[in-house]
């Protein structure tokens, strides 16, 4: 079964993101490794420890994106166990400190390095003139398919007391189902309104994508593969029985 690399770069992305804003939050250390003294003298005494978030309580925590990543994994792991890393422990945003220790004002900032920082030599090779872009729409597998169905479920729950008024009714209601605003593209043409949710950085192989059409009760949701190579728009993405 191939590895959601996407996905797992998503969830280290964020790990190191919040936990760097953890330390910063709980201040800066001398090079003894105590803290130095412009932390000591910003900081309270006797602060307590962010209070860390895990397991279920992450589908609730106040970043958008904790929470989207935090349900895919949950939906990945219930359709193949173990296939997704979970979440590490991560500090509710509200029980981070609220004043973070600055830079003195007489303090000159770093300088950066005079010699460029080497690359590693591993990375692979841009892809060269001859690589093709496929716009079709790809199969999806018995976890993909597993997954889809969650998120199909997901979104005409959110649509449970009828249609949306128009885009902006439709995109708040996938706000709140924790649907990033920036994976939902409106598709072009006349016709009813329709979005995509690109849900590719979520998808246990990186091919799970949503069309949300509006109809005259609700929402039709209809789940599909993206391919990703070449990383085609999602809304160029040819349907098998539509454009």
């Amino acid at each position: 079964m191939p590895t959601p690399k996407r996905l797992l770069k998503t969830v280290a992305l964020t790990a190191a993101a919040l936990g760097a804003l953890t330390l910063t939050a709980c201040g800066t250390q001398g090079a003894a490794g105590t803290p130095s003294s412009a932390a000591l003298s910003a900081a309270p005494s006797a602060t307590p420890s962010p209070v860390m978030l895990s397991g279920e309580e992450l589908e609730r925590h106040p970043d958008p994106t904790v929470r989207a990543q935090a349900i895919a994994i949950r939906i990945t792991n219930t359709c193949a166990p173990g296939t997704a890393m979970e979440l590490p422990p991560l500090p509710a945003v509200s029980k981070l400190a609220e004043t973070v220790p600055g830079t003195p004002a007489d303090e000159e900032p770093p300088t950066p390095a005079d010699a460029p920082v080497p690359l590693p030599t591993d990375l692979p090779e841009p892809p060269g003139p001859e690589a093709t872009v496929s716009y079709d729409e790809v199969p999806l597998d018995e976890v993909d398919r597993c997954a889809a169905d969650a998120h199909v479920d997901r979104v005409r729950a959110a649509f449970a007391t009828g249609a949306p008024a128009d885009e902006a009714a439709l995109r708040k209601a996938l706000a709140g189902a924790d649907y990033l605003p920036e994976n939902v593209h409106r598709m072009p043409g006349d016709g009813p309104l329709r979005v995509r949710v690109d849900l590719r950085d979520l998808s246990p192989n990186d091919n799970l994508a949503l069309e949300v059409t509006v109809t005259a009760g609700g929402v039709r949701v209809d789940a599909f593969g993206a391919p990703v190579a070449g990383g085609p728009e999602i809304t160029d993405i040819r349907r098998a029985d539509k454009s």
